[in-house]
């Protein structure tokens, strides 16, 4: 039996262990202070979250706003569930408040274009313009303008690349520009045993060579303000039968037992006049002095669109961000999201890949380009060279830089589509027609499905 005064300490003791944690419910809904905004960042890729930058961040905002970071691709295998959940919360205003939309070297599951277009994200300009360190005149705003969906800039990205085929001057000619018919016209003037193209690595060039020309084309064959698709007309024809001519296996490779030889007979081929095109990423101003040395003049002919226009593309690099629409705290996101637009740390400009979006890094890379001489590793042996890269060769690649189009555009599922059912056509099992007609079926119905 509880004493009456026994009772009276028990019933006071329950009563403060209710409010305690009533208090600390109340406090902690969802395990945070209610003076404190938490921001959640969407993580798509397995190394996309910049670690260190997150730390400095929520130590620099403690009491204020922290991020918290939101792994949507391990839901399952793939990411995919997790892609149909970010997007159900984004759909219902409930998304993120920073996404990830990819790392180098990876498409996006996401659709920058859908994402941007229905308002999902926020534009990123007015952010840019009224930085204190940044504006128009501080970045590099041709890559960023190519990257725009509607005039807005919904994606933010440190570095570029400039993708391209490059040629022999003196065989493609010097111009920006040309058909598939002229490709392989200059094609055939070349030596017994050429190649269009040649393939360091074991993927399939066919798959490559195609999948390259729609990250960076796709906008020819598509009108998404009318839904209309034009893959079953002449000019996507004609770039598939030509991604089709190139071969399953290269004879030269069979006398290669190493890597570095591979590499060293690789080289020695463009060398020796036998390659007709590299297909290029410039991730830095140099890389035009190799190919100049390469192919004895180069030209950066670029992709055979055939509609006049220069085919060559920018492809983003390094870690994507977008900013949602619905932030709460979108100042606060743009704190964190700025650095990426922010210069390089001049000592650590070495371990970035890409052409800086910054203008004082850029100048300061151009600068070192113009001033140093390097050099590179083929044909056996370290080239180096006697000058450094000269003012007209740095200014012909930086003419290429104001191409409208970006890879960032692309739209995976219309990326697997074409090349899902391309793969039947490049094996031989479907006609030409047959696979162009399937294209664009597959196509213009998802491009209306998004509408």
């Amino acid at each position: 039996m509880v004493k009456r005064k026994d009772l009276h300490r028990y019933s006071f003791a329950l009563f403060l262990f209710v409010a305690i944690v009533f208090v600390l419910a109340a406090c902690g809904a969802g395990g945070e202070d209610p003076g404190i905004t938490t921001l959640i960042y969407a993580q798509l890729s397995e190394d996309g979250v910049d670690r260190s930058w997150l730390s400095k961040f929520n130590l620099a905002h403690k009491g204020e706003v922290q991020i918290e970071v939101r792994n949507y691709s391990q839901f399952s295998e793939g990411g995919k569930q997790g892609i149909d959940l970010l997007m159900t919360e984004i759909a219902a205003g409930k998304g993120p408040d920073i996404i990830e939309l990819g790392t180098s070297g990876e498409t996006s599951q996401l659709s920058y274009r859908q994402l941007a277009e229905k308002g999902y994200l926020e534009d990123l300009w007015p952010y840019i313009e009224n930085d204190p360190d940044l504006g128009k005149d501080r970045v590099m705003e041709a890559p960023l303008k190519a990257a725009e969906i509607n005039g807005g800039l919904y994606v933010a990205f440190d570095s570029f690349q400039l993708h391209t085929l490059v040629g022999a001057k003196a065989i493609v000619g010097d111009r920006t520009g040309w058909t598939v018919e002229e490709l392989l016209e200059a094609f055939a003037a070349m030596p017994e045993g050429s190649v269009i193209l040649d393939n360091f690595y074991d993927y399939s060039m066919k798959s490559h060579l195609l999948s390259s020309f729609l990250y960076g084309f796709s906008d020819l064959f598509i009108d998404w303000e009318t839904g209309q698709c034009s893959f079953d007309g002449k000019e996507f024809c004609s770039f598939l039968e030509l991604a089709s001519c190139m071969p399953d296996e290269y004879a030269w490779k069979r006398s290669c037992t190493t890597k570095m030889e591979l590499h060293d007979a690789y080289y020695k081929r463009m060398l020796d006049g036998l390659v007709l095109l590299n297909d290029s990423g410039f991730g830095r101003l140099y890389h035009m002095q190799e190919f100049d040395f390469l192919f004895g003049g180069v030209s950066c002919i670029g992709y055979p669109v055939g509609d006049g226009s220069t085919g060559s593309y920018i492809q983003p690099l390094g870690i994507k961000l977008a900013m949602s629409s619905t932030c709460p705290e979108k100042e606060a996101a743009w704190q964190y999201i700025r650095k990426t637009f922010l210069p390089r740390q001049e000592k650590e400009s070495h371990l970035f890949e890409g052409i800086p979006i910054n203008g004082t890094s850029y100048k300061r890379e151009r600068a070192e380009c113009l001033s140093l001489k390097h050099g590179f590793f083929g044909d056996g042996e370290v080239i180096s060279f006697d000058e450094p890269m000269t003012l007209e060769a740095c200014q012909q690649i930086e003419a290429l830089y104001n191409t409208p189009r970006s890879s960032i555009s692309i739209d995976k599922e219309i990326l697997d589509i074409v090349t899902e059912v391309a793969g039947a056509y490049f094996a031989g099992d479907k006609s030409l027609d047959e696979t162009v007609q399937l294209i664009q079926n597959r196509v213009t119905l998802y491009v209306n499905e998004q509408k």
